[in-house]
């Protein structure tokens, strides 16, 4: 009987030992804040736990509801490093055991965040899920917002400033103008965007102002992510026109292990049209005689455009990370085609028939070294290594013969053969202080070119070199409702052409201050001064005849063009409307335009480029958003400037012209099921003697999801081919227009497929750092 107790007292104590060692815990809680002496809860906190023994580790996270509240279910027992952090706040981070409480198994931990002011100036806007600064808009996401998305990309896409590019299915600003995206600080693909799951974005940064390092980017959207663990994912995009030749495909993997990562990718983008047409009139005056030229061409054209990324990455959270990409992307373009021509010149008339022939291609290696390291707590430094080599051919040939004899009257060819390097280098110091951040970097920009060229003129070889060097700092901070950002920089040039020698420097300093009223106003005035440089084309010497009197040629004595401007921006956001709208102004000297002049004692004409004596616009665009039922089931996104363009050039006096694009979308969702409309309604821009439309555009897309799948139909350009017109000004000296119609585009149906997949989760990096050359030397 003894030993029977006593086994069953054995019994007893092992299945304790047993409960308590598989046993688990719930954690629950609630995170606050203190505002106006008031506890207040905090949504959309993020909250995680790391594995202690390797802080790497991510075990779990949560995000808090509009409430503040927080659950860990199923929890082991053990020692966790636990991180309490949000937008505007300063982070927790604190050691803690998960053990059985006396009663139940629900462990209860609560945390009060404090505000940060070194969060750069943050101003919460109440009522939503946005934050403004300075210099950006800082927006979360809702569960039902991203339980509807397939990935990060289509989170983007939510936000007031973003839609889709209908032609590349790439991401833009509403507003147009270049965009750089990033995730975690790194430039990211498109690719990219579709790798990272929709859950594991955190908050999202849209610059609109973007600082320093990013200056020459028109806007910036960087995707902060939580930190994510091991795992793989990828997917295949397939878009295509089955009436014509129009694709974007896409391929993309990414690997991860431990503190290692790698990602690679494929993207071809492709056009072969067969049915282009375009009108060109010329009329002028050359040796007292007036003449006119009328051109009308037929041809096919088109491109294929592969890009390639391969990357590695090796990283120790709050420590290091180094980053390696290579990029040998590639591109050919080309265009065939026939001409008619009919050439008034005084009393004479004859027609004439031609031909023409156009061939690039462009390889460009890349090889992309970024590394970061952690100094102390509230300092780091980067470093960035881009070098890139661009081979360039391009072989143009062009042909006119008299009728009806078929004598040859007209022979261009022209042959370029570019070898281009470039090294772009930069480093970056960054401190985090009680009132602010400060910022600090070096960027030096080098190139070397060899020319062969053989046109009209003759042969010529031709060595150039060029380089520019940017210091720069920059400091954001808060005082109260203030909201500022100061920047001083410095831009010193020096070009070494075949014809041309120069060293410029040009002061670069932006003052923005900012300021909230009534939260959901914020108000913000920009001063700025920046340089623009011409490109390897504009100096370059090449040359084309576009009739027999007129040549197309590069001006090997342009210089830099400086800009001058000052803005007064207003955002407002709310449930039912997201909307910017600014008044500026912005001054230019030197402006580099392209005009027609006289050469070699009137004997004939060229089109070149110059630097006129000054450009100035003025005016005022409103972009956003609005939500008619408060959420994202109905919206309709914007953009419309009106903006006074004026040029002075000796070449062609003084002109001005008013430009007014408007851009409209429509944007329906229910459940799976996507249907939107876009619209742009044209304005011409001035470009130096030139008026140039923009592109007419009309897309009708629907999208349906099933699961890890996509289904897309669009309808481009319906009932009409796209179509793009330019024109001179009175006071040019040769009237020049045009009119090209691509019909077949006319009515263009695109259907397209997308799978993507996600297996565990995957580390992101952070990185502080963008460079590359993208100047291929083309003419």
């Amino acid at each position: 009987m003894k030993n029977l107790i006593q086994k069953i007292g054995l019994i007893i104590c092992c299945c304790f030992l047993l409960t308590n060692i598989f046993a688990q815990v719930k954690v629950q809680g609630t995170i606050t804040t203190k505002e106006n002496e008031k506890i207040v809860p905090v949504p959309f906190a993020n909250i995680t736990l790391y594995d202690l023994a390797d802080t790497t580790k991510v075990v779990t996270g949560e995000v808090t509801d509009f409430e503040g509240n927080y659950l860990f279910e199923n929890l082991k027992m053990g020692r966790y490093l636990l991180e309490v952090s949000c937008i505007g706040y300063k982070t927790i981070k604190k050691e803690t055991r998960i053990s059985l409480p006396s009663v139940g198994n629900t462990l209860k931990r609560n945390f009060q965040l404090e505000e940060d002011a070194q969060m750069l100036s943050e101003v919460v806007v109440e009522g939503s899920r946005t934050a403004q600064y300075v210099d950006k808009t800082v927006r979360t996401f809702t569960q039902e917002e991203i339980k509807s998305a397939r990935y990060s990309k289509d989170l983007m896409v939510t936000m007031p400033q973003l839609t889709i590019d209908g032609q590349s299915g790439k991401l833009k600003d509403i507003r147009g103008g270049s965009m750089q995206v990033l995730i975690n600080g790194v430039r990211a693909t498109d690719n990219e965007l579709k790798l990272l799951p929709p859950d594991k974005v955190l908050k999202v940064e849209y610059y609109d102002i973007p600082p320093a390092r990013y200056a020459k980017s028109g806007s910036v959207i960087n995707i902060i992510t939580k930190t994510l663990d091991d795992g793989y994912g990828g997917g295949i995009d397939v878009s295509h026109a089955f009436t014509t030749g129009f694709g974007n495909d896409n391929i993309y993997f990414k690997y991860n292990k431990g503190h290692n990562q790698f990602t690679m990718e494929y993207a071809v983008n492709y056009r072969d049209y067969d049915d282009r047409e375009k009108t060109q009139t010329y009329k002028y005056t050359l040796n007292n005689e007036d003449r006119e030229s009328n051109y009308l061409e037929k041809d096919a054209f088109g491109y294929t455009n592969h890009k390639i990324g391969l990357k590695f990455t090796n990283q120790v959270q709050d420590k290091y990370v180094f980053q390696i990409g290579i990029s040998p992307n590639f591109k050919t373009s080309f265009s065939n085609g026939t001409k008619n021509i009919f050439n008034h010149f005084g009393t004479t008339q004859q027609n004439y028939t031609g031909k023409f022939n156009n061939d690039t291609k462009i390889i460009t290696p890349v090889v992309d070294i970024y590394y970061w390291r952690k100094l102390t707590e509230t300092s780091d430094i980067s470093l960035n290594v881009v070098g890139t080599m661009f081979r360039t051919e391009v072989d143009n040939e062009n042909r006119e013969f008299e009728l009806p004899n078929m004598n040859e009257s007209l022979t261009d060819i022209m042959r370029l053969n570019n070898r281009k390097k470039s090294l772009i280098g930069e480093v970056v110091y960054a401190k985090n202080t009680e009132i602010g951040q400060f910022n600090a970097g070096y960027k030096i920009t080098s190139s070397w070119l060899k020319s062969d060229i053989s046109n009209v003129f003759g042969n010529y070889n031709y060595d150039s070199r060029y380089s520019e060097q940017y210091l720069y700092s920059e400091f954001t901070g808060k005082k109260n409702n203030l909201l500022y950002r100061l920047s001083l920089g410095g831009t010193l040039i020096h070009n070494n052409s075949f014809s041309n020698e120069y060293d410029k420097f040009v002061f670069t300093p932006q003052l923005m201050l900012g300021y909230t009223l009534n939260n959901n106003h914020t108000f913000r005035l920009i001063a700025e001064r920046d340089t623009d440089l011409p490109s390897v084309a504009d100096l370059s010497k090449n040359a084309q005849l576009l009739t027999p009197d007129i040549v197309s040629k590069g001006n090997p004595m342009l210089e830099k063009e400086i800009n001058s401007s000052i803005a007064l921006v207003h955002s407002f956001d709310g449930k039912y409307f997201d909307i910017g709208t600014a008044v500026l102004y912005v001054h230019t000297e030197n402006p580099i335009n392209q005009y027609f002049s006289y050469e070699r004692n009137d004997s004939y004409i060229t089109l070149t480029k110059e630097n006129a004596n000054s450009a100035n616009y003025y005016g005022a665009y409103i972009s956003g958003a609005i939500m008619p039922f408060g959420s994202n089931v109905f919206t309709v996104k914007g953009s419309y400037q009106a903006l006074k363009q004026s040029v002075n050039s000796d070449l062609v006096g003084k002109i001005s012209h008013w430009y007014t694009p408007l851009y409209l979308e429509g944007i329906f969702k229910w459940k799976d099921l996507s249907v939107s409309y876009s619209h742009s309604f044209v304005s011409d821009e001035l470009n130096g003697a030139y008026l140039n439309d923009d592109e007419n555009h009309s897309l009708f897309m629907a999208r349906y999801r099933y699961k890890n799948f996509s289904f897309s139909s669009g309808l481009y350009w319906a009932g009409q081919p796209s179509k793009y017109h330019s024109e001179t000004l009175d006071k040019s000296l040769v009237a020049y227009t045009s009119d090209s119609k691509i019909w077949d585009n006319k009515t263009m149906f695109v259907f397209g497929f997308s799978w993507n997949f996600h297996k565990g989760k995957s580390y992101n990096v952070k990185r502080k750092l963008e460079n590359k050359d993208t100047d291929a030397a083309t003419f």
